[in-house]
């Protein structure tokens, strides 16, 4: 260890440094901390090759993963005594002159960007939380706020910087290892680590609005009939997350609607357009719509909710074609059931993404890693337990509700659109996350990742032919 020290200019990290070890294992939840051997925090791109070449020449060589935000709530950001590489150190975040184009370190958060396109009046395709990491977001394909407007993040990416397995740093883009930069739009971090992304930036789409609007579970049915005919009308300049949740001091059912309305110029969009949820025939228990001036302000606005939420805390999602009443209700019923069951799982949430698909659809199946390319949402369940002894429990709920909407979407619309690699947890089928793509998938790891020196995350196999 202190002949990989000596090599490196970033920090080198193990169970004597305290606070600071204990730190840096830390994660979003509780449930994906495993005890690394080190932890190594590169300070240079060229720091990483000599961690790799000291985990591979170990006697066995050790387990090498990969943490940029932390915050997918497997281990797979995390080593039971191997080697964590974390990338915190490179966060850094630099804007074209131009403005076209932003360059962010792969250690970043999307916070760190938006900090940077607030103050110069431009956006991005990102995460609509600010503690998610750029890389892992965006590796899965980087479902966001913007898409609506401008497609998925790995649609807006010109180009990134890639270490490769056998240690060598390349950049990768449609021109420089087209391979390289098909798979890891899409694909998962499988191919090497993205120390730089560079993406395309967009015109200012604020002011925004956005708060909450909630109703009590009696109205779920009348809610959902006014969603339907909402979609009928909706624009890409508008969309919200749908939330069931059961919040204090009462812990009732309840569903919270979280719109953001880009271009609300003095609220009058809003006003607008939400106005079916707020002065139709049915009225909300609470509501609150305000307009923030940059997109930082509101990726923060959940910190309150989450800072009390149990961090035991296990997330599975999928996708699904469309908001049909049938398959919401099928949730709704197996969620209220189970969050009355106890105290220690009433935490225990859904969220469904209402983002337009439009732009998602124009770009071609084949033309990055991602499977699915129709029109479809996404959603996820937040198994979420306050006690060792219901962990279990909520995680078999996760399961078993994503499964129920793989298998109800699939009656409703005719399609089976599998899984999402940025929602699965590792036990899923390969075939079932990448689709049609997993063939061409393993042959690109065979050519950059022969040995599986990248063996966290959803492995694929390498195919050599």
């Amino acid at each position: 260890m202190a002949d990989l020290a000596s090599k490196i200019k970033g920090t080198v990290l193990t169970a004597k440094d305290g606070d600071a070890y204990t730190a840096a294992i830390r994660r979003h939840s509780d449930l994906s901390i495993l005890p690394a051997r080190l932890v190594v925090q590169p300070a240079a791109y060229e720091d990483i090759p000599a961690v790799l070449a000291y985990a591979t020449s170990q006697t066995p060589p050790l387990e090498i993963a990969v943490k940029g935000g932390g915050v997918h709530s497997s281990t797979w950001a995390s080593s039971d005594r191997g080697v964590v590489i974390d990338l915190s150190k490179l966060n850094r975040v630099t804007l074209a002159e131009d403005k076209q184009s932003i360059a962010v370190q792969g250690g970043a958060l999307w916070g760190d960007v938006y900090e940077v396109t607030a103050k110069a009046h431009v956006d991005v395709v990102g995460s609509p939380l600010w503690f998610v990491g750029v890389g892992g977001f965006t590796l899965g394909g980087g479902y966001g706020p913007l898409s609506g407007e401008h497609g998925l993040a790995i649609d807006n990416l010109f180009s990134a910087t890639v270490v490769l397995a056998d240690g060598r740093i390349v950049k990768a883009s449609k021109d420089e290892e087209p391979d390289l930069f098909w798979a890891i739009r899409g694909g998962g971090g499988q191919f090497g680590i993205v120390v730089e992304f560079v993406f395309k930036t967009h015109p200012y789409a604020g002011p925004y609005g956005s708060g909450i609007i909630a109703y009590p579970g009696t109205e779920f049915e009348n809610v959902l009939r006014i969603i339907q005919e909402w979609k009928a009308t909706h624009t890409p300049a508008e969309r919200f997350t749908l939330n069931f949740s059961r919040p204090a001091p009462h812990f009732k059912p309840s569903i919270a609607l979280l719109p953001t309305v880009f271009h609300d110029t003095d609220g009058a969009r809003s006003k607008t357009v939400l106005a079916p949820f707020r002065e139709g025939p049915i009225k909300p228990a609470f509501e609150k719509i305000a307009t923030a001036t940059e997109f930082l302000t509101l990726s923060h606005a959940a910190d309150a909710s989450l800072a009390s939420a149990p961090r035991r805390l296990a997330i599975r999602g999928t996708f699904f074609s469309d908001f049909y009443p049938e398959l919401l209700a099928a949730v709704w019923a197996k969620w209220v059931a189970f969050t009355d069951s106890s105290e220690d799982v009433r935490g225990c949430g859904v969220l469904w993404d209402l983002t337009s698909p439009a732009r998602l659809v124009e770009v071609g199946v084949d033309e990055t890693a991602l499977k699915v390319r129709e029109p479809h949402y996404w959603m996820a369940v937040q198994g979420r337990s306050t006690t060792d002894a219901s962990v279990a429990a909520a995680r078999a709920f996760a399961a078993e509700i994503v499964q129920l909407v793989r298998e109800k979407n699939a009656e409703l619309s005719g399609r089976d659109l599998g899984w999402f690699v940025n929602m699965s947890q590792g036990d899923e089928k390969p075939e079932d996350v990448f689709g049609d793509h997993l063939p061409r998938l393993r042959r690109i790891k065979a050519k950059y990742d022969p040995k599986k020196v990248w063996s966290k995350g959803f492995v694929i196999e390498p195919l050599f032919e």
